[in-house]
């Protein structure tokens, strides 16, 4: 953490000097510029909004440029940066970090622009908040509490012995709601579970969690031979990879039920392994997401000073629902 803070201020430095030292490119009056900050296009959930952001921008007439960290805390300052050299009226971040999206705001700020943040809550040192915009974090987690609840009454009579809930400090406390919303979601459909019966489990580096997701559900089995109904909760699909990988490593699966925020084709990869422990997800929809972003930044712009906290519908899928999965990434 102390690193994160060391390099955010650092940036800021750089950033300001390189904006101080250089001039902003102005457009035409009539034309809106956003910026948009992507974290990764390796993780299919942040290239599928990255593409709809695109197709929303042509079709709402906006320009969009666009910038890529690879999660790298390096690097999102500079995007950002040269984004407003090129006259960004707007920027709109999806890296997931909430400490340097708090950064951003001011900086941003500092210059006249408003800031958007994807899925994770940006507040600045000063108290000021970015506009969010993603998943209404409660209600998703309770919907996939609900999901793994069916499946815990027809599978194991009702009858729970762990929640393990797999989330990353890095998104903030916000987007722990989705993992806090399971347990919710669990104990509102009859379940008995006390809290000495859940626990958390921190998986660290921005969204691609896989690999820390599978050695820490490997050394979590191990150390728990003798329990045999374990219900997962994952904060999203690549947490949820490296649960299930680690499950069917150690030949666990008949101990455990998993349940992921978004669905993804890693999903659909499980599914097609025959009947096992990953039950589905909750749907986040990231090939709707520039439907809602690109308007949003138009109204700020516009001055029409919306609700800071936007967010999307949720329903939990299954097997049977692939041809809504595929939908929901943007497959045929």
């Amino acid at each position: 953490m102390k690193k994160v803070m060391v390099i955010t201020a650092v940036l800021l430095l750089m950033a300001n000097f390189a904006f101080g030292n250089g001039q902003q490119e102005s457009a035409g009056d009539d034309e809106i510029i956003i910026g948009f900050n992507n974290g990764s296009t390796t993780v299919d959930f942040l290239r599928i909004v990255g593409e709809s952001m695109e197709r929303a921008a042509k079709e709402n007439g906006v320009k969009l440029l666009v910038a890529e960290s690879n999660f790298e805390v390096e690097k999102i300052l500079p995007n950002v940066d040269n984004m407003l050299v090129q006259g960004a009226d707007i920027i709109v971040d999806f890296n997931v970090n909430a400490e340097v999206g708090g950064s951003l705001v001011d900086y941003c700020g500092q210059q006249g622009v408003p800031v958007i943040g994807i899925d994770v809550e940006y507040v600045s040192p000063s108290g000021e908040k970015a506009w969010f915009f993603g998943a209404d974090n409660q209600r998703a987690g309770e919907v996939a509490g609900t999901g793994l609840a069916v499946a815990i009454n027809e599978d194991w009579n009702g009858e729970i012995d762990k929640l393990l809930l797999f989330w990353n400090s890095e998104n903030g406390p916000l987007v722990k709601k989705r993992l806090s919303g399971m347990y919710d979601g669990i104990r509102n459909a009859g379940i008995s579970l006390s809290e000495d019966n859940v626990e958390y489990i921190n998986v660290t580096g921005g969204s691609d969690t896989t690999l820390a997701a599978n050695n820490k559900m490997t050394d979590w089995l191990t150390a728990h031979p003798d329990l045999h109904r374990i219900a997962v909760g994952a904060v999203n699909c690549e947490t949820g990879h490296g649960v299930f990988s680690a499950v069917q490593t150690t030949d666990r699966d008949g101990d455990v039920l998993l349940a992921t925020n978004n669905n993804s084709g890693q999903t659909l990869a499980a599914f097609e392994q025959g009947q096992n422990c990953w039950l589905g997800g909750v749907a986040y929809y990231p090939n709707r997401y520039g439907d809602y972003i690109i308007p949003l930044c138009i109204k700020i712009l516009n001055g029409e000073n919306p609700s800071k906290i936007q967010t999307m519908e949720h329903e939990f899928l299954t097997r049977d629902d692939v041809d809504k999965i595929k939908q929901e990434n943007g497959m045929k």
